[in-house]
């Protein structure tokens, strides 16, 4: 009777065991993931956000040099100071047909007088002279300050993007050149760089004549504009959600969608609306519930196995045998992680997971060739990765006396690195102290997809997130550092005369020719679209260039499939004197640009570095 109440305990206590161990373990991967979640929805957002305001500036910029270049010619500049109507028209008709040839999304080439008529609207030509500025703030606005203004704006034919430019004769002012594009040009561009679909909603203050026209889709003070009829549905049950415009996590038909409002501004950074950005993302809390799910299977199977374990064993066990060490060493193997028992320098004991990890058969074998488990542990990034002493201490009684440390230990096995959460429980008995340690690998919770996935170099997220590092660490060891900004010549064309795949194939293949020329310690990034960045960390100028030029050399040589030859662009760049990273990235850009004004398939770059 004392035997089976003593078995059933030991059946209780380690049922109990598990059970805490599994409810403690699954609770901190629930809270972990929610963090990491939580985490990843922020990056998305911002994301979002920064493709939304690059494609937003990369327009303004492109019409900016359409409207200078137009005025650089001395016949269209005189025509426009003369007020020559039909001879503007004529002169510019040509360069509008190409304009809209590139970009079928092009509405609107209007050429206003600086007294606030109108001299040109190549999309009516025989409206002008009225007084266009009395009715649009816009142009009111450019005439009055005579600056390089865009914003979103009604329009007759319907909500558009529009970017005002000013004409100036020497010193004085004469007038703005206007474009217009309509909205759905920028979300089918964000749709090419991010496959998130995307919507405008114009607030209901701002309207003008969209305002009472009902077929928009309304939420809240909001009108939804140019929705795809694939999303109404999903707009449906979010309008039946939601009041009021705001980010949400949308279930819909067996599927899970992140909806993100990033704010739409006008020509005077007044916020008028919003785009909506839709995709799909993983359930977190059916995560959740496979989590809990697989843990109460796990421990089920476990608290059944070991209890038969523990009673076979309790029942043909032997005065020969240690119960006692059995027992513990069941517990230890039981658990997937990695356990070790250590008296603070040497192994006591050890589970199996730990032992397989470090490719040893038995401690006994381990204690031949090591000491500690501590002399596998590297340094981190951080300070809260363990050495085997820190601040004078043994790293176990170091744990015990920092408990608010989240410690962490990483060990390199066979060139794979992992990064260990370390818990630490410490048991004494008279003079001599037991420390059982938990290894949880947190590598594959942390890690994040840092590839572009079409041509396998880093994408731009990844490139963001240790650009500055890199600038850090070169300011602090003093080291130069060289920055290349390079894009595919006519990349547009050959995606409209070959088709995309071809396209995908040359990107591939060009990210692996830069790939292959670039040391180990260099980065290459898809910037977006064609263009790419490479980072050089102690590289100079000089040297840069040099790279830059054997690139560009060895493109034009490589005969491509279909297409034959193809050139590119580079911008190059060195960091200078307590010059910021993004002033950096903006000079090397710019310097690509003018790359592609004076020619293409050529290198410039900086005659020397800003102080």
């Amino acid at each position: 009777m004392i035997k089976n109440n003593l078995k059933t305990k030991i059946l209780l206590t380690l049922s109990s065991v598990i059970f805490g161990v599994a409810m403690i373990v699954t609770m901190y991967n629930i809270i972990h993931d929610k963090e990491q979640n939580d985490i990843r929805m922020k990056e998305a957002y911002e994301s979002v956000r920064l493709n939304y305001e690059e494609t937003i500036h990369e327009t303004v910029r492109f019409y900016a040099a359409r409207a200078n270049a137009n005025m650089q010619s001395p016949d269209v500049l005189n025509a426009f100071i003369s007020r020559d109507h039909d001879k503007l028209y004529a002169l510019i008709l040509p360069r509008w047909k190409v304009m809209q040839a590139e970009n079928p999304s092009l509405s609107v080439m209007q050429f206003h007088n600086a007294d606030g008529t109108s001299l040109l609207r190549m999309h009516q030509p025989a409206v002008y002279g009225d007084l266009i500025a009395a009715k649009r703030g816009m142009v009111a606005y450019i005439h009055k300050y005579h600056q390089t203004i865009f914003g979103f704006e009604e329009g007759r034919q319907g909500l558009a993007f529009r970017v005002l430019v000013p004409i100036v004769n020497g010193n004085v002012y004469v007038g703005a050149v206007e474009f217009g594009i309509s909205a759905p040009f920028l979300t089918e561009k964000i749709y090419r760089y991010t496959a998130y679909n995307s919507f405008f909603l114009v607030r209901q203050d701002f309207l003008g004549t969209f305002a009472h026209i009902d077929r928009y889709f309304q939420i809240g003070e909001y009108k939804a504009i140019d929705v795809s009829p694939k999303l109404l549905p999903l707009l449906r049950e979010y309008k039946s959600k939601h009041s009021v415009l705001e980010n949400s996590i949308l279930d819909h038909q067996h599927k899970t969608f992140a909806m993100t409002a990033v704010p739409v501004l006008n020509y005077l950074n007044q916020p008028m609306g919003a785009v909506m950005f839709i995709r799909e993302v993983p359930d977190f809390w059916s995560h959740v519930m496979q989590m809990i799910l697989a843990a109460a299977l796990i421990a089920l199977t476990l608290m059944i196995t070991l209890g038969l374990i523990v009673a076979r064993v309790y029942d043909e066990m032997t005065k020969k045998m240690n119960f006692q060490e059995m027992y513990n060493q069941t517990i230890l193997d039981a658990i997937p992680s990695p356990i070790i028992v250590t008296d603070g320098d040497q192994l006591v004991a050890a589970n199996q997971t730990f032992l397989e990890y470090l490719h040893y058969t038995s401690i006994e074998e381990f204690k031949r060739n090591h000491v500690c488990v501590c002399e596998y542990f590297e340094e981190g990034d951080t300070e809260d990765f363990l050495m085997p002493t820190l601040n004078d201490q043994r790293w176990t009684e170091y744990i015990i006396d920092h408990p608010l440390i989240h410690h962490k230990a990483k060990i390199t096995m066979e060139g794979k690195t992992t990064i260990f959460d370390v818990k630490l429980s410490v048991f004494r008995f008279k003079e001599e102290s037991r420390y059982v340690v938990i290894f949880t690998d947190i590598s594959s919770i942390q890690s994040i997809s840092v590839t572009d996935v079409l041509t396998g170099v880093a994408n731009r997220l990844h490139f963001t997130m240790v650009y500055e590092h890199i600038i850090n660490v070169t300011r602090r060891e003093e080291y130069s550092l060289g920055i290349i900004f390079f894009d595919i010549d006519h990349f547009k064309q050959i995606n409209d005369d070959y088709g995309h795949l071809t396209g995908d194939k040359i990107l591939k293949y060009i990210a692996a020719l830069v790939k292959q020329k670039i040391r180990k310690s260099d980065i290459v990034a898809r910037w977006g679209g064609e263009e790419f960045v490479v980072l050089l960390p102690n590289t100079s100028l000089e040297e840069t260039v040099l790279l830059a030029e054997n690139l560009r050399s060895a493109i034009e040589q490589e005969h491509f499939e279909v297409v034959d030859k193809i050139t590119c662009s580079f911008g190059v760049a060195a960091l200078g004197e307590n010059e910021s990273g993004e002033a950096l990235l903006k000079r090397a850009d710019d310097l690509m640009y003018e790359a592609k004004e004076r020619g293409r398939n050529r290198v410039i770059h900086a005659l020397s570095n800003p102080l």
